[in-house]
């Protein structure tokens, strides 16, 4: 039975800027198909929206806040609370508190395929650089704003 130990684990830039990762358990570890990593959030940053099309997706946060969009639904997030995916449902996540969050996504499967929901730079469900009041749309305003 092999024992990882995180201190020997290398950390990596992450899909977009702000975020680290690190795989803690994968096929590299003898895993015949689990897959963990760890993201490491950044203050003002965001773990992009995606679709992973062929397994769910468990998320785990470890420490601090998110805003959390999964499908057509937006909640807030923090430790404790574990969010799943199901295969083809979009999710994303972001980070808008002062403090890092750290969570771990948990596949049932070495298959950790990823397919972004929408171009580099977009951000729908979340706060944007467009429009006169600085969103897109109704739906992309943060939590807890109504107009």
């Amino acid at each position: 039975m092999p024992i990882i130990s995180k201190q020997d684990l290398s950390k990596s830039a992450g899909a977009a800027p702000g975020l680290e990762t690190c795989v803690l358990v994968g096929k590299d570890h003898g895993s015949q198909s689990l897959h963990i990593e760890e993201v490491t959030v950044a203050p003002n940053a965001r773990i992009p929206r995606c679709v992973n099309p062929h397994t769910e997706v468990a998320v785990i946060v470890q420490e601090g806040r998110l805003d959390a969009l999964l499908g057509r639904e937006r909640m807030t997030i923090g430790p404790g609370h574990t969010v799943l995916a199901p295969a083809g449902i979009a999710h994303g996540f972001l980070n808008r508190y002062a403090e890092p969050a750290r969570v771990l996504f948990v596949f049932p499967s070495h298959q950790t395929e990823r397919v972004p929901v929408s171009v580099p730079g977009a951000t729908s469900g979340f706060l944007s650089e467009k429009g006169l009041t600085g969103y897109e749309s109704p739906q992309d305003r943060p939590l807890g704003q109504k107009r």
